[in-house]
């Protein structure tokens, strides 16, 4: 249960906005790691939030820069797609 408050208190209280899954990283291992990879619920989120947020908010929502997010979302979009263009045998 402590746990939990103290994580919660580092997602409210660090410097830079961190998500709770940031949190939890850095009460366990004392350290965000930047290359964690999006998982791809993730990746679903940012282009749902992308209809009404910028790239920037998207960005401080996720602890990445504007220009990693974009290259996420087109990235995800284009894996998306790619299966349904294969013809069917």
């Amino acid at each position: 249960m402590n746990e939990n408050w103290c994580t919660l208190a580092i997602a409210v209280l660090y410097e830079r906005t961190c998500t709770i899954e940031q949190a939890f990283e850095l009460y366990n291992q004392g350290r965000i790691f930047k290359n964690r990879k999006k998982s791809d619920e993730d990746l679903a989120d940012m282009v749902k939030l992308r209809e009404f947020l910028s790239l920037k908010e998207i960005a401080e929502i996720y602890g990445s820069s504007e220009s990693t997010v974009c290259q996420l979302i087109n990235k995800f979009k284009k894996k998306k797609i790619a299966p349904c263009q294969e013809p069917n045998n």
